[in-house]
C-alpha cells in the first residue's frame, strides 16, 4: 500500500472532530459540535416486535485495503451513506448525522443530494454518482486545486494550504484531506476499489461478518467506536439508519467472539441503564441474540411539517486559506460550493491558551449572504500566540456550531 500522503499532528480540530464523530454516531450527546443533553431514551424501553427492512449488499468495503489497520492505532470508524433526495419527514437524528458527513466534503460540481453513495475510511473519502471527470474538472479549475498526475485511470489534483488530493474518474472521487482523514492514502483506496489488493473483509473475519450483517443502510458507522452495547466483551459492532416508505429504523449490530458472551438480558439491561446511545427518539425496541451476533432494532418516529435548524443543513464548500507571517493576516476563500447566510458563518482564532474553547466571530459582518469567490482577510497583529483559524457554522450568539474548515498558520509564500 503507498505509504499516507501527509501525517497529521494531533490537533484542537482533530480532537474536536472525533468528538463530532462521537456525537454523530451516539458516543457522547449533544448533536452540534459542543457539549449538550439529549432527552434520554426511557429508563424502560418497551420491547416487542421491529420488522427492519432488507439492507443491500456491503459494496462500501471494497474500498478498504487490508493492512490498512496499521497506519493507526486509534479507535476507527467506517462510515457510508447513500444521500438521495432529503424531502419529506425525517428522524431528527438522522438529519443531524446528515449534516455532519456533508459539512466534510469539499464541492466537486455535483452537489451532496446527488451522490449515490459516499464511503468514508481513515484513508479516503469516495463519492460515487452520475457524473463525467470533465464535470469535476471544471469545478476544479476555478479553485486551489491543481492537477497533480495520473494513477490507474484517474486523473489526480492536489492542494497545500490544508493538503488535500482528489483522483476523479467518470463516476467516481476518492478524495483525502489531512484534517479529515487519519492516515490519507488515496492510491491504497484505489487499489482495493478495483481489485488490483486485497480487501480488508477478506481478511478479516471479524470485520467481514459484521458488515454481511450491516449490509448497505441508508446510513452506517461501523468499527471500534460503535455505540457500546456492551463494549468490554464486544469485538465489533455497527450503528445503522434504514428508511423504507417513510418509515425509519435504528439498528445497533455487536458481534462477540463466543455465543456464550451473548445474552439478551445482558443487553436489556445495558439499555436500561443508558450505557449506549440509541436514539432518543425509539420507541418500540426490539432485541435479539443469535449466535455470536445481538442485533438491537427500533422504529423510530418520523418528524412531519417541523422546520429543520440551518446547523443541520450546512452549506458544501470547498475552502482555501493562506497565511501571511509578516503581514501576521489570514486570508479565507469561499473558492465552490453552496451559498451560506453570513449570519451562520464565523471564524475562530486558534491559540495554545484557549483550552479547546471556540469563539465565534463573525466573518463576514457586511453582507448577507456568502458564496463563491467571497474572499475576507482577518488581522492578527494582537494575537501573537495565534496557530490556526476555523471557519465556524452557527449563530454567533449561540452555542450550537459546526466546523467547516481549519487553517494551520503556516507561512506558504
Amino acid at each position: 500500500m503507498v505509504p499516507p500522503d501527509d501525517p497529521s499532528r494531533p490537533t484542537r480540530r482533530s480532537v474536536l472532530r472525533r468528538g463530532a464523530t462521537a456525537v454523530a454516531i451516539g458516543l457522547a450527546t449533544g448533536l452540534s459540535g459542543c457539549t449538550g443533553s439529549l432527552p434520554p431514551l426511557s429508563s424502560k424501553p418497551r420491547y416487542g416486535r421491529v420488522d427492519v427492512p432488507d439492507a443491500g449488499p456491503p459494496k462500501y468495503r471494497r474500498w478498504l485495503p487490508a493492512g490498512w489497520d496499521s497506519e493507526t492505532d486509534e479507535d476507527w470508524v467506517i462510515t457510508y451513506a447513500e444521500p438521495g433526495p432529503f424531502e419529506g419527514p425525517v428522524p431528527e437524528e438522522f438529519v443531524a448525522r446528515r449534516g455532519f458527513h456533508k459539512l466534510e466534503l469539499d464541492y466537486f460540481g455535483i452537489g451532496y443530494e446527488n451522490y449515490d453513495s459516499l464511503t468514508t475510511t481513515n484513508l479516503a473519502t469516495v463519492i460515487e454518482a452520475e457524473f463525467t471527470a470533465d464535470d469535476v474538472a471544471a469545478t476544479l479549475a476555478d479553485t486551489g486545486y491543481e492537477s497533480e498526475r495520473s494513477y490507474r485511470g484517474y486523473d489526480v489534483y492536489s492542494r497545500s494550504d490544508v493538503r488535500r488530493r482528489a483522483a476523479v474518474r467518470d463516476g467516481v472521487v476518492v478524495w483525502a484531506s489531512a484534517n479529515e482523514h487519519n492516515a490519507p492514502d488515496i492510491e491504497g483506496t484505489i487499489d482495493a476499489g478495483h481489485g488490483h489488493t486485497e480487501r480488508y473483509h477478506e481478511q478479516n473475519d471479524a470485520f467481514e461478518a459484521v458488515t454481511d450483517a450491516a449490509g448497505a443502510s441508508r446510513m452506517l458507522y461501523i468499527g471500534g467506536s460503535h455505540p457500546g452495547l456492551n463494549p468490554e466483551i464486544a469485538e465489533l459492532g455497527a450503528d445503522a439508519f434504514r428508511i423504507d416508505d417513510g418509515v425509519a429504523y435504528h439498528l445497533l449490530i455487536e458481534r462477540y467472539e463466543s455465543a456464550a458472551d451473548n445474552s439478551a438480558d445482558r443487553t436489556k439491561s445495558a439499555l436500561e441503564q443508558q450505557r449506549h446511545e440509541l436514539t432518543k427518539e425509539a420507541r418500540t425496541v426490539d432485541v435479539e441474540a443469535d449466535g455470536r451476533f445481538m442485533t438491537v432494532s427500533a422504529r423510530v418516529p418520523t418528524r412531519p411539517n417541523r422546520e429543520r435548524d440551518p446547523i443541520d443543513d450546512p452549506p458544501q464548500v470547498t475552502w482555501g486559506g493562506n497565511f501571511d507571517a509578516a503581514a501576521r493576516t489570514v486570508t479565507l476563500r469561499h473558492e465552490a460550493g453552496e451559498s451560506a447566510d453570513s449570519d451562520l458563518i464565523c471564524y475562530d482564532i486558534d491559540t495554545p491558551e484557549d483550552g479547546g474553547e471556540v469563539e465565534k466571530k463573525p466573518l463576514w459582518p457586511d453582507q448577507k449572504t456568502v458564496s463563491t469567490g467571497d474572499e475576507t482577510t482577518i488581522d492578527l497583529s494582537d494575537e501573537p500566540t495565534a496557530d490556526g483559524i476555523s471557519v465556524v457554522y452557527g449563530p454567533a450568539d449561540d452555542v450550537g456550531f459546526r466546523m467547516l474548515f481549519s487553517l494551520p498558520l503556516e507561512d506558504d509564500r
